[in-house]
């Protein structure tokens, strides 16, 4: 599966949904673009919500790196993660069914503005988008991640 080039669009929606698990095929998007070189202005390894999905499914960023270099398309990722841990993949879904568009409303909702899916006046999605580049910039300066470098490793 081609990596999507995230300096040129978003990834997935959150919302979409791998074998019942939202967020899953976004963080896909984000693992791949990061292996590829381009994750762009987008976090990866250092997410609070890759974190929260991985936690679940009982991974670090770098294993799931890892799994996602490992595999030719979607369905191939989800099988891994099955095969991996089938109780952590359910876990997984009823977390992203149960607890993410509840508990991170707010969040979902800038996550979707940011990524141009929702509208809005023009100059305030350019200000949110701007600093928003701002902040991952930052925190990337702040919390480097090694999880991909050492996923192309192995």
């Amino acid at each position: 599966m081609e990596a999507k080039d995230l300096t040129a669009g978003p990834p997935r929606r959150w919302s979409e949904s791998l074998g019942g698990i939202m967020w899953l095929p976004r963080l896909i998007d984000k693992a791949r673009a990061a292996l590829n070189g381009t994750l762009g202005s987008y976090l990866y390894g250092q997410s609070p919500m890759d974190k929260g999905l991985l936690d679940q499914l009982g991974l670090s960023h770098r294993a799931f790196a890892v799994i996602v270099k490992n595999a030719p398309d979607d369905e191939a990722v989800l099988a891994a993660l099955v095969a991996h841990d089938a109780a952590a993949v359910e876990r997984a879904r009823a977390w992203t069914q149960r607890e993410l568009p509840h508990r991170h409303r707010m969040f979902l909702s800038i996550i979707d503005y940011d990524d141009g899916r929702v509208g809005g006046p023009k100059f305030l999605w350019r200000i949110a988008n701007a600093g928003g580049n701002l902040f991952t910039a930052i925190i990337k300066a702040l919390m480097p991640s090694n999880a991909v470098q050492r996923a192309r490793e192995e």
